[in-house]
């Protein structure tokens, strides 16, 4: 189940933090990404990123649930609980990274398999605390919410790939509808939410996304030994160390403060968009820019094939049109958040993507780490100036 769809006792929130154990669990993550982005290197084209992003939503999703529920653990169910549950878990997601190459091919019905497999553990979860009534959360909602997509995600495992993908999506479209209802139990849960640990656990697999930027560009660097390659590679580290300092310094203050804005306004929407949704966006942007860092550093000296391009200035301009997004919808003011993002606009325009297509490509990454430096400069310089004396 989610942390949108059942319903805690009205108390105070509980603050806690992300354990060790979760923290095991995103492991699997780590594979996920990789396997993923393995895809996109060279010259991806529209396929290759259409593929991407269709096999990467389902992982996130199963994600993004699993963490909900455990945020929500140490109300509406046993906490003991939570380990054998993401123990459970992990098999399903790995199920999914191992198909992920061929996942909309030849694979694609053990995709489907682990992802209905994941939402039968969610299920299971649920299942107790709802037939001892527990809660207040209605048996029908676990069961619409978790038991029917793990059905439809089985079945279409057994069909041909047009009446498969059908499924894939209603199944999908089916969770996301059961969000956007508003419930007496979905509202008092929201109001117990420990937000200090939703910032951490997202926060945490932003890490792993940006750890596998790093991997990929030292583990491609030690293929290609070479001067050229190795300014390649500084260049893509220094990119990837500034976006990560934009986001540890900046995104998880106002990710906090917004959160914690929308909990005690009751803007339940909110907290939906930004924890379910628009960080999936985020995710995925860092995962482009990683291949195409990998990309450069293989082939320092030449241009960036358009593919890689199309990674590289997506991934910069799509880490920072996210973060936008994020900004306003916890209403950061608007012309607070337009301050750097028009910024970023102009210098896509006039820096990176000239940089990509008459430079070489370790140039081209200099270019992105240069544009991100001078963001977080201006970010920087704008926050001393606002802050009270």
């Amino acid at each position: 189940m989610t942390a949108a769809d059942s319903a805690p006792a009205a108390a105070e929130p509980e603050e806690r933090r992300a354990d060790w154990f979760e923290l095991f669990f995103d492991l699997v993550f780590v594979v996920t990404v990789a396997i993923l982005a393995r895809g996109l290197h060279g010259d991806p084209g529209g396929a290759e990123f259409g593929r991407f992003l269709v096999l990467f939503f389902p992982a996130w999703w199963a994600w993004v649930n699993l963490m909900a529920t455990v945020n929500v653990s140490g109300r509406d169910i046993d906490r003991a609980l939570s380990q054998p549950m993401l123990i459970a878990a992990m098999p399903g997601l790995g199920v999914m990274a191992a198909a992920a190459p061929e996942g909309l091919g030849g694979h694609a019905w053990l995709y489907a398999l682990g992802a209905a497999w994941v939402r039968v553990v969610c299920f299971l979860v649920w299942l107790r605390p709802a037939l001892r009534r527990e809660t207040a959360l209605p048996l029908w909602r676990p069961v619409t919410y978790c038991l029917v997509p793990a059905a439809l995600w089985t079945v279409s495992a057994f069909l041909p790939d047009g009446w498969r993908f059908a499924l894939w999506g209603i199944a999908i479209a089916l969770e996301i509808a059961l969000l956007a209802i508003r419930s007496e139990y979905g509202t008092a849960l929201y109001a117990q939410l420990s937000i200090e640990h939703l910032v951490e656990r997202i926060t945490l697999f932003v890490v792993i996304v940006l750890g596998e930027s790093v991997f990929t560009v030292v583990a491609t660097f030690a293929d290609h030994l070479t001067a050229a390659s190795g300014a390649a590679a500084l260049a893509a580290f220094l990119l990837v160390a500034e976006l990560a300092a934009v986001f540890f310094v900046w995104g998880t203050t106002v990710a906090a403060r917004g959160l914690g804005r929308a909990q005690a306004d009751r803007a339940h929407r909110i907290i939906r968009d930004t924890v379910m949704y628009l960080p999936y966006f985020l995710v995925a942007a860092v995962t482009l820019l990683a291949a195409a860092l990998g990309t450069a550093v293989a082939e320092p000296t030449h241009h960036l094939p358009s593919g890689a391009d199309w990674a590289l200035c997506g991934g910069v301009l799509g880490f920072y049109t996210t973060n936008a997004a994020i900004a306003l919808r916890y209403g950061e003011p608007t012309r607070s958040v337009l301050g750097w993002y028009v910024p970023c606009l102009v210098l896509t325009a006039v820096l990176l993507v000239p940089g990509v297509l008459l430079l070489p490509a370790w140039a081209a990454v200099l270019c992105g780490a240069a544009e991100v430096l001078a963001l977080t400069l201006l970010v920087k310089h704008r926050t001393h100036r606002t802050r009270p004396a």
